[in-house]
């Protein structure tokens, strides 16, 4: 073996136990936040998905929830997601308004439905398939207080519905929120309440 093969060599088994150290302690992180948060869903149904524990699946009141970590990138400032699995839903959703996506709005490259409660109109930013029925399901009082209990928990950024799925999220990332049982137990309470009070039912794993 020449000494540019045995260098060669080294150095592959260096970053290979680099890689290996890495997937050790990112799976020892997964699995410490699994511990902390599992106790925020119902008992003795939370599981980890996936090989690094940034995806937790669980019930509460009777919903299929998964909860999803999204690390921080330059380009992106991650959060959290919490989508849980719901029938009888509608195509819909509703984003904090920012500066960029009203502007974006006035130029007509995004849509912008007004629900007719002017407080949720100005924060967000609706749309729909169906503006008809967006506004036939926020012109309950009951729906449009349950969507302010998500709203006022800290770090919420936006709403999504789909037939199958009612989805929040939280943004930018933050530990000290993401990562705390107390938070996600918040997160869940607040959100299967609106998914309650849209007249959503939890959908049964297949």
């Amino acid at each position: 073996m020449t000494p540019d093969d045995l260098f060669a060599a080294v150095a592959i088994a260096v970053v290979l136990i680099g890689v290996i150290i890495a997937v050790i302690m990112i799976r020892r992180v997964g699995r410490n936040r699994f511990i902390r948060l599992a106790p925020a869903f119902d008992f003795g149904t939370c599981e980890k998905v996936g090989p690094f524990g940034t995806t937790i699946a669980g019930l509460y009141r009777g919903f299929t929830c998964r909860y999803t970590i999204h690390p921080a990138s330059q380009h992106n400032p991650g959060g959290a997601s919490l989508r849980l699995a719901v029938n009888g839903a509608g195509t819909w959703s509703a984003d904090v308004a920012g500066a960029g996506s009203r502007l974006l709005v006035n130029v007509g490259l995004l849509q912008d439905l007004e629900i007719g409660d002017p407080d949720l109109d100005q924060r967000l930013r609706f749309t729909a398939d169906d503006e008809s029925g967006l506004r036939s399901l926020f012109g309950t009082d009951h729906v449009r207080t349950a969507f302010r209990e998500v709203l006022a928990t800290e770090n919420f950024s936006g709403v999504r519905c789909r037939t199958d799925r009612l989805e929040a999220r939280w943004s930018p990332r933050d530990r000290r929120l993401d990562e705390d049982a107390e938070t996600l137990r918040r997160r869940l309470e607040t959100v299967a309440g609106l998914a309650a009070a849209c007249g959503f039912v939890p959908r049964m794993p297949s």
